[in-house]
């Protein structure tokens, strides 16, 4: 089968692999839609993803959509021709992916909801069912997103979705507009205002908040002030969460007065109220199907495997132009939707 294989940190190739063979309890999915994972496969692809992705040569992506082909014995779970959606370790840029039934979990996907759509859904996995789930919103409360990357778009629509006031802050205008789409109230541009700024324009915008959450990677600002921003906005007896992404680089120097989180009495954890559960996960699905969570509008771009040095390019060095790639696990061909249309590098 055809795969997308990072040999080595820096070495990204496109080549003919083994189809995947599944043994008790596992079953293969022939890959519908994948897409990039923004930050993750980057770093992956540079060699400095801290985690369970490393490991070298990989099949690159974990984010993926198919359709059942094979089942392994004592597999009762699915059928085959049924479609489902995850996170996946054994790679997503491929033809087929082989699934362990009594791994990470999946989400069965919603008749009217896309192939090239579920696999983009697979970001609730850290953008509701980490965050916004278990920290159990009610209607009506203020929420904080820090990052409005495709992780913290997901989040702050999913917020949205669970009856929350949203507000966000980024870099880039592109994203923040997007935000605003997705069921954000108010939206900062980190690039054109102070972190003391943002504080005060939140305060006075929204009042204190009930909840924030970091959706970011690494903190790119001069002033590291990812996590001293929301410490500062946040109520008393606040909630404070994010995602769990690490990378091997020294860039976690965040100012952060933590007497302030103490005299607040701030909940600080990656699972605030309890752990997401993939009952979580198909939650998030089943928005999506019900229309409640417009995870269509992150798509920017639609490619196939060999233009994916491009893509992951645009994702890394120029995020003011793109959101979300789909990926299609073939060479050449256009995908079978238009909305958007494929660019070539």
């Amino acid at each position: 089968m055809l795969a997308a294989v990072v040999k080595k940190p820096g070495e990204l190739v496109i080549e003919q692999v083994e189809k995947p063979e599944p043994k008790s309890r596992q079953f293969v999915i022939r890959t519908l839609a994948a897409s990039i994972c923004n930050a993750t496969d980057n770093h992956i692809l540079e060699g400095i993803f801290d985690g369970y992705h490393d490991h070298y040569p990989q099949i690159l992506g974990h984010e993926v959509c198919g359709e059942v082909t094979e089942l392994g014995e004592n597999v009762t779970e699915v059928k085959i021709g049924d479609r489902i959606a995850m996170y996946t370790p054994h790679g997503a840029f491929a033809e087929y992916v082989l699934v362990d039934a009594d791994g990470y979990g999946y989400a069965v996907v919603p008749d009217n909801v896309p192939d090239e759509v579920a696999s983009i859904c697979e970001m609730f996995d850290g953008a509701f069912r980490s965050t916004i789930a278990c920290a159990e919103l009610k209607p009506g409360e203020k929420v904080l997103i820090i990052g409005a990357g495709p992780m913290g778009l997901t989040a702050a629509a999913a917020a949205a979705a669970c009856g929350a006031r949203v507000c966000i802050v980024d870099y880039y205008e592109n994203r923040l507009q997007k935000a605003l789409e997705m069921g954000a109230v108010r939206a900062y541009n980190r690039s054109r205002m102070t972190g003391d700024e943002i504080i005060h324009a939140i305060l006075k915008d929204m009042g204190p908040v009930d909840t924030a959450c970091i959706c970011i990677a690494l903190d790119v600002s001069e002033e590291r002030d990812a996590f001293h921003i929301p410490v500062e906005v946040l109520k008393n007896n606040g909630r404070m969460t994010g995602l769990c992404v690490e990378v091997k680089l020294d860039k976690h120097n965040h100012r952060m007065n933590p007497f302030h989180m103490i005299r607040k009495n701030i909940k600080f954890r990656h699972n605030l109220e309890r752990p997401g559960t993939i009952a979580d996960f198909q939650r998030g699905y089943d928005m999506v199907g019900e229309g409640k969570i417009p995870m269509e509008k992150l798509i920017t771009h639609r490619i196939t495997l060999d233009q994916l040095p491009w893509a992951l390019d645009m994702c890394h060095n120029h995020p003011d132009e793109c959101i979300k790639f789909v990926v299609y696990p073939r060479i050449g061909l256009l995908c079978p939707y238009s909305v958007v249309e494929v660019e070539n590098p």
